[in-house]
């Protein structure tokens, strides 16, 4: 028979949002709606197993509540759940550690947290399956922590899959070598039939179906998590058959997006090209930062302000960064300068001569600079 995966990783619930605080609270609810998501979307799939490659929370130190609710999350999945942790939630065996408070409260028969270097076997009917899971004991490392799954058996007749966290070269960026760093060839050649990792927060293989098996899958994360973000969240829904073919599909488990707008403003239908750019948003779901500039003339200027003032409290997050001059045409001049005084002959002059009006401006500034 075949098995059928819905595979997600890096969802770091706990995140405190920060650098979006004005919709701090909808994105920390959001986080946890979209994992809600992702159970309801492989139920309704047929999944069979749903599996976590790392990340599931953000930190080591995660408010009870928050865990409980993760938890009751997990438990609306209809068949087993099989988590491993990551780099940020790595497995501490302490009494009141994370890890260890979640598994006093869930059940352990339908949710699985594999912390140990150790096969762990199910049966699907007569089809058996193999997790060889690799979690993570620590923030950093500069080895992986797939090395003992070459010396394990991979029964044939098995579907043996590998769960792992961390850097796949090529993939990620890991500059200093401390992400648990592991190379295509060590996941390709391990003999296992696929891999399911977690780490590099966009999606591996980037198509959004795929057909035949690329010998391990990213899910990325399951909704966007920074302003670098360009993809919306993903999951993968992944069937792998009897005789060992893949396919796989992407879900995007999120309608939350970040959006950064950059334009250069200098004229009014930049401004009317703009306010349609950022209306054609998803206002409720969607955060934005606008980095403008350019030059206007004082009544663009007021009319720019009026569109930002209109549209501000339209998202569930804001931000500017403007940095945009006030353009000098004849009214700047005459209310800076006495007419038939010596810079306003000058500049006006200029100004004749210099319709796109950037030598004015460094002639202004200079002059009102000095004066």
């Amino acid at each position: 028979m075949s098995i059928k995966i819905i595979h997600t990783a890096d969802n770091h619930i706990g995140i405190s949002y920060n650098s979006v605080s004005q919709a701090k609270t909808e994105l920390v609810l959001e986080r946890l709606t979209s994992l809600k998501r992702i159970v309801d979307e492989g139920n309704k799939e047929g999944a069979n197993y749903l599996v976590i490659a790392g990340d599931l929370f953000d930190v080591t130190k995660v408010v009870k509540t928050r865990i409980m609710e993760v938890i009751k999350v997990l438990k609306t999945f209809n068949e087993k759940v099989i988590i491993i942790p990551g780099n940020h939630d790595f497995f501490v065996d302490e009494f009141d550690s994370l890890w260890n408070y979640f598994k006093t409260n869930i059940d352990t028969e339908k949710i699985i947290v594999l912390d140990k270097y150790e096969v762990f076997i199910d049966h699907l009917g007569e089809q058996e399956v193999r997790f060889y899971p690799a979690a993570c004991r620590t923030l950093h490392s500069e080895q992986n922590m797939i090395g003992w799954v070459n010396l394990e058996k991979k029964p044939i007749h098995s579907i043996n899959i590998g769960i792992a966290h961390g850097n796949v070269e090529g993939l990620g960026r890991d500059d200093d070598g401390k992400y648990f760093n592991m190379t295509h060839s060590e996941l390709t050649n391990s003999g296992l039939d696929l891999w399911l990792l977690g780490h590099i927060h966009v999606a591996y293989p980037t198509q959004n179906e795929v057909n035949e098996n690329p010998g391990y899958f990213m899910s990325g994360t399951h909704m966007p998590d920074s302003w670098k973000s360009t993809n919306a969240g993903n999951a993968w829904i992944i069937e792998i058959h009897e005789d060992k073919k893949v396919k796989a599909k992407k879900f995007q488990p999120s309608a939350f997006k970040y959006k950064v707008i950059e334009s250069d403003i200098r004229s009014l239908s930049d401004i009317d090209n703009f306010k349609n750019q950022i209306l054609n948003c998803d206002k409720k779901n969607t955060a934005v930062r606008l980095n403008l500039t350019g030059t206007l003339v004082q009544n663009d200027l007021s009319y720019l302000e009026e569109t930002i003032n209109e549209i501000r409290n339209e998202f569930i997050h804001f931000e500017e960064n403007k940095y945009i001059k006030r353009r000098i045409d004849i009214d700047a001049i005459n209310s800076e300068f006495v007419e038939g005084s010596l810079p306003h002959i000058l500049l006006s002059e200029l100004l004749l001569e210099d319709p796109d009006g950037m030598s004015t401006q460094k002639a202004f500034e200079a002059i009102k600079k000095n004066n």
